[in-house]
């Protein structure tokens, strides 16, 4: 549509008192009216929902469409990560002081991944959150402190929260294997430290069980394992359960040839 579209129908519309022709003072305020109105419909909105939404938006346009909603984008932090972590959030109806509130509080802090709040945790009235970083350990102090300034000034009157890092249990393990011809103890070895670092990661705060069979996994998968004869987790050849408080990370592997 035209300006003098729009001003048709203005005019048409319009039964206020005085003159609308061009000139007076109703005449004026309508030919302005139209001529607004026939900009905002000449404007370009191909691809809007490409740059007003979370879920389709990208680059600039997504940096911009989740800080609108409280979520800034994270020092190096991808399209895909930012709008998985802007969903979440948008998925959640938080209320006051309830566990997502915590959890969103906490997400703020660029050193803190993932939370576990624990009601009740020290009598009636308190909470307790239980933090760990990116990789999947305990946090940094200043992370840590600014968890806690955060939750300080949202907390519900009354409650006392407190911000804790969650304490950290080594899974060390032993085994005898056979290589595979050409891969050595040493490649294994650097191999599966790092399947079994990124597997603590992965189960922090997520659940308290660790797994006996997938941990032996990894090192089966191993690009250089054979076979595996005998195998220890914590000196044990069993599941472990580990207290809420505490969550697992690599500690010693102790790899050996395994005699056949």
């Amino acid at each position: 549509m035209t300006r003098d579209d729009f001003t048709r129908l203005l005019l048409a519309a319009y039964h206020g008192p005085g003159s609308t022709e061009e000139g007076t003072f109703a005449g004026d305020v309508l030919r302005a009216c139209a001529d607004g109105m026939a900009q905002l419909w000449g404007m370009d909105i191909d691809g809007l929902e490409r740059r007003a939404f979370v879920s389709a938006a990208v680059g600039d346009c997504l940096t911009m469409v989740c800080a609108d909603r409280g979520i800034v984008r994270r020092e190096g932090e991808s399209d895909e990560d930012l709008r998985r972590r802007a969903i979440e959030k948008l998925a959640r109806l938080p209320a006051s002081g309830n566990e997502d509130d915590y959890r969103e509080w906490c997400a703020r802090v660029e050193g803190i991944a993932r939370v576990s709040v624990l009601g009740l945790a020290r009598g009636r009235g308190t909470v307790d959150v239980i933090a760990v970083g990116p990789d999947g350990r305990q946090p940094l102090r200043a992370a840590l402190d600014e968890a806690q300034a955060i939750v300080s000034r949202e907390r519900p009157v009354g409650v006392d929260a407190r911000v804790f890092g969650a304490e950290e249990f080594p899974l060390n393990v032993s085994a005898a294997l056979v290589r595979m011809d050409g891969a050595s103890i040493g490649q294994v070895q650097v191999e599966f430290t790092a399947a079994l670092a990124a597997f603590c990661q992965n189960c922090a705060l997520r659940t308290r069980t660790v797994s006996f069979a997938k941990v032996l996994r990894l090192l089966l998968d191993c690009a250089g394992t054979a076979d595996v004869t005998a195998f220890s987790l914590c000196g044990a050849d069993r599941s472990l359960t580990l207290p809420e408080r505490v969550v697992p990370v690599c500690g010693t592997v102790e790899l050996r040839e395994a005699v056949v």
